[in-house]
C-alpha cells in the first residue's frame, strides 16, 4: 500500500493500481512544442501567458511573448510605466533581440515568418519568412545572422539579417525546440524536442544537434539519454565550450510499477561538450522522494558557474552550481563530500559489538555502505552514465537550490544584465516575478494585463500541465501527451493488461469523438477515460469538478492544418492523386472513416507479440489519422518509425493498406496524402 498526502485529504490506494488507465498516462508540460491558439478578443478578454523573455541591454526593459494573446508584451522593469503591448498576425513563440537592442525577433506559428519589432516604434518593422511553424530563434550579431527553429520541416533556417532571406534551410532531427548561439558564432546548438526512431528501439531518445556556422550543416548529433524526450531548453557557457540542454527522461524500458522510486519519469540536465560533439554527462534534477518536473528553459552566469532552469510543471526554480558540476565531473572532490554514502542507500548499520555511542569510523562506514556516486567516478570515469539513475548526486554535493517561482507554470527566464535578478515568465499567473539572485526570493511581480476569470477549459488546461497534481510531483498528464495532449513518441508497458507488451503514446487530438478509448478500447466514455487516468497515472482520486475541468480542456484540443498542405489549405497534386489511392485501390477508408478517419472499431491487423494477453485476440482500436505526420512512431507498439515502415515492413500481408500491388509513385502519393490529414 502507499500512503499519498494531498492537501484536503488523506487517500490510500492499492500498488495493484494500473499506472495508466489510458494515455493519458504517466504526463509533464508541453509549451515549447505546444500550438497555443491566439484567443478571439472580440469574443472575450483574452488570457495572458508569458512563454519567452529578452531583456534590454540596459536592464531596463522586458519583452515577453503572450501566445494566448497573440501580442509582445513591453514591460518596464521598474514598474512605473504601464505595460505596452505589440499586436501580432500570428501566434508568438521564442524570442530574440539583437546585441543593440533595437530589434526583437519573434517566432510566429501560424504565419511562417518571424515578426521583425523596431522596439523604439514598439511596432512590426517587417517580417521575415520561416517555415510554418516557427518555433524558436538566436541572432548571431558578428555574422548578421538570425538562426529559425522550424518545427514543421523539422529544420534550422539560416537567414542573413542584411537581406531578411533565408541562405540555408539545414535539416535537424525531429521538432527543433530550442537554439543557441556560442559567442565566437562558430557553432549553433539545437534542441530536438522529440525522438525519432521506433519505439522497439531501447535506446531510443532525443537528440541535440550541433551546426558548424562556417559549412552551414550539421557537424554532430550529440544523442541523449534512453528514453529522454521534451527537450524544452538549451544554453551555451560563456566560453563557447559547453551546452547545458533540459528534458525529461521516461523510464519507457520498465514496467510501469513503482511511481514513488521515480521509476517513470526524471527530469535532467546534460552537459555536452560542443567542439567534441559529444555528452559529457546527464545529471538528474530531482530529489530522492520527488521529481523536478518540466524543466523548460535554462539559462548560464556570464562567469559560467551558475545555471538557472524553469521547472514548469512543479513552479519552481533551480540554481544549479555548474561550476562545481564540472569540478566534481574532473574528480575534484570536497574532503567532506568523500566521506558522503550513496544516498540513494540505506543508512549504514553498526557492526555487531559496536555500541553506536561514537560517531562510526570511516573503515566501518565504507564497508557497510558504497561511496557516493561522485567517489565512484573519480575511481572509473566511465561510471559517469550511473548520474543519470542519480536522484541523490546533486543533494549530495550541495551543487542544487529549488526556489518557489512567485506563480504558475514557469516557461522562460532571464537574467538582469548585472545578474543581481531572474526575471520568470509564470504562463497560468499571466505575470513576470522578480527574483533575487543571491537570496532566491521573489521581491516583486509585473503584471502583463487584467487576466481574465479562468473557465473549466483553462483550469484543466493548468491541470493537466501541474505535477504537482501526482503522488511525489513526479509527472503532469502532459509529460506523456507533449506538444497539447499529443505524444511523447515513446512507448509504456502498462500493467493492466499484464507485462512485456508496451503500447505507444496515442494523442489526445479529438478524443471526444473518438470513443472507446486506449489501444484496447476498454474506456468507454471521455469522463471515464479522465477519471480513471487520473487515478492509475497520478495516484490521487480527483475530484467531480477537476474531472470536469480536464475533460473540458481536452475536448477542445483540435487538429491544427497539417503543414503539408498548400499556402491555401489545398492537397497538392501528389497528396490528391494519394486520396483516390487511400480510398480506391490501397482501400485504407474501409477502416480509416473521414472525417475522423476512424471507424471507431477494433481489428486484428497482425501486428502482435507473444505476450499480448490472449483474451483480447490481437484486437487493437484503429486509430484516428488526424495529425498522423506528427505522431511518429506508429502502430500500437511503435514499432513502425515511419509511415512507409506502417505500410511495407509491417504490412507483409496487407492487413493494413492493400500496398503490395501499388506502384512506388503510387505509395509515395498515398503517403503523403497521410501527411496532408
Amino acid at each position: 500500500m502507499i500512503v499519498i498526502m494531498r492537501k484536503r485529504t488523506l487517500r490510500v490506494f492499492s500498488m495493484s493500481l494500473s499506472l495508466a488507465a489510458i494515455g493519458l498516462g504517466a504526463w509533464i508540460l508541453a509549451s515549447s512544442s505546444s500550438p497555443v491558439r491566439a484567443q478571439d478578443q472580440t469574443k472575450s478578454p483574452a488570457y495572458h501567458s508569458p512563454l519567452s523573455l529578452a531583456i534590454s541591454p540596459d536592464g531596463k526593459t522586458l519583452y515577453a511573448s503572450d501566445p494566448t494573446a497573440a501580442s509582445v508584451a513591453v514591460l518596464d522593469i521598474s514598474g512605473k510605466t504601464a505595460p505596452r503591448t505589440v499586436a501580432l498576425k500570428g501566434v508568438p513563440r521564442g524570442l530574440a533581440l539583437s546585441g543593440d537592442g533595437k530589434l526583437l525577433y519573434v517566432a510566429l506559428r501560424g504565419t511562417g515568418t518571424v515578426a521583425v519589432i523596431d522596439t523604439a516604434k514598439a511596432s512590426v518593422a517587417s517580417e521575415i519568412p520561416a517555415g510554418r511553424w516557427p518555433e524558436a530563434v538566436a541572432v548571431a550579431d558578428k555574422s548578421k545572422r538570425l538562426y529559425v527553429c522550424n518545427q514543421d520541416t523539422h529544420s534550422v533556417s539560416v537567414v542573413d539579417l542584411a537581406t531578411g532571406k533565408a541562405i540555408e534551410e539545414i535539416p535537424v532531427i525531429r521538432e527543433p525546440a530550442s537554439v543557441a548561439v556560442t559567442p565566437d558564432e562558430k557553432h549553433v546548438v539545437v534542441a530536438n524536442f522529440l525522438p525519432h526512431g521506433a519505439a522497439t528501439d531501447i535506446t531510443l531518445g532525443a537528440a541535440v544537434s550541433i551546426i558548424d556556422a562556417a559549412k552551414l550543416a550539421v557537424a554532430s548529433t550529440v544523442k541523449l539519454p534512453a528514453g529522454s524526450t521534451a527537450v524544452y531548453g538549451v544554453c551555451v557557457s560563456p566560453d563557447g565550450k559547453w551546452a547545458y540542454a533540459v528534458h525529461q527522461i521516461g523510464r519507457f524500458n520498465q514496467p510501469i510499477s513503482q511511481l514513488e522510486l521515480g521509476w517513470v519519469n526524471t527530469y535532467a540536465l546534460s552537459i555536452i561538450d560542443i567542439a567534441g560533439g559529444s555528452r559529457l554527462a546527464s545529471v538528474l534534477l530531482d530529489d530522492l522522494e520527488q521529481g523536478s518536473a518540466t524543466p523548460h528553459d535554462v539559462v548560464c552566469s556570464k562567469d559560467g558557474r551558475q545555471l538557472w532552469i524553469s521547472h514548469a510543471g512543479v513552479h519552481e526554480v533551480s540554481n544549479v552550481r555548474i561550476g562545481a558540476v564540472h569540478e566534481l565531473l574532473e574528480g575534484k572532490i570536497p574532503d567532506a563530500l568523500a566521506k558522503l554514502r550513496d544516498g540513494s542507500l540505506p543508512d549504514p548499520t553498526p557492526e555487531k559489538g559496536y555500541r553506536g555511542k561514537d560517531p562510526m569510523p570511516d573503515e566501518v562506514l565504507a564497508a557497510r555502505s558504497e561511496a557516493n556516486i561522485w567517489v565512484r567516478i573519480k575511481e572509473d570515469p566511465r561510471n559517469v552514465y550511473k548520474l543519470e539513475n542519480d536522484l541523490t548526486a546533486l543533494y549530495l554535493a550541495g551543487a542544487i537550490r529549488r526556489l518557489p517561482s512567485g506563480g504558475n507554470s514557469p516557461r522562460g527566464i532571464v537574467l538582469s544584465p548585472d545578474e543581481k535578478q531572474l526575471l520568470i515568465a509564470n504562463y497560468y499567473t499571466g505575470s513576470i516575478a522578480v527574483m533575487d539572485t543571491s537570496t532566491g526570493k521573489i521581491s516583486g511581480k509585473i503584471a502583463i494585463g487584467a487576466q481574465p476569470k479562468a473557465d473549466p477549459a483553462r483550469r484543466g488546461e493548468m491541470l493537466f500541465h501541474d505535477a504537482s497534481y501526482c503522488f511525489q510531483r513526479w509527472h503532469s498528464c502532459a509529460s506523456c501527451h507533449q506538444g497539447g495532449g499529443r505524444i511523447d513518441a515513446l512507448r509504456w508497458d502498462f500493467l493492466r493488461d499484464g507485462i512485456g507488451n508496451p503500447k505507444d503514446t496515442p494523442s489526445l487530438v479529438a478524443m471526444g469523438k473518438t470513443a472507446p478509448f486506449n489501444r484496447l478500447a476498454t474506456r468507454n466514455t471521455p469522463r471515464e477515460c479522465t477519471r480513471t487516468g487520473v487515478i492509475g497515472s497520478h495516484r490521487i482520486d480527483p475530484t467531480g469538478r477537476e474531472v470536469d475541468d480536464l475533460l473540458a480542456y481536452l475536448l477542445s484540443l483540435q487538429p491544427e492544418p497539417s503543414p503539408h498542405l498548400t499556402s491555401d489549405g489545398k492537397l497538392t497534386e501528389s497528396a490528391a492523386r494519394g486520396k483516390a489511392v487511400f480510398e480506391g485501390k490501397a482501400d485504407c477508408a474501409r477502416c480509416h472513416t473521414a472525417p475522423l478517419f476512424t471507424d471507431l472499431k477494433q481489428y486484428n491487423v497482425g501486428v502482435v507479440t507473444p505476450h499480448d494477453m490472449k483474451k483480447y485476440k490481437g484486437m487493437y482500436d484503429t486509430p484516428s489519422l488526424l495529425e498522423v505526420h506528427r505522431t511518429a512512431p506508429y502502430l500500437h507498439d511503435g514499432r513502425a518509425m515511419t509511415l512507409k515502415d506502417v505500410l511495407t515492413t509491417h504490412n507483409k500481408e496487407d492487413q493494413h493498406g492493400k500496398v503490395t500491388g501499388l506502384t512506388p509513385a503510387e505509395l509515395e502519393d498515398l503517403i503523403r496524402y497521410l501527411k496532408s490529414l
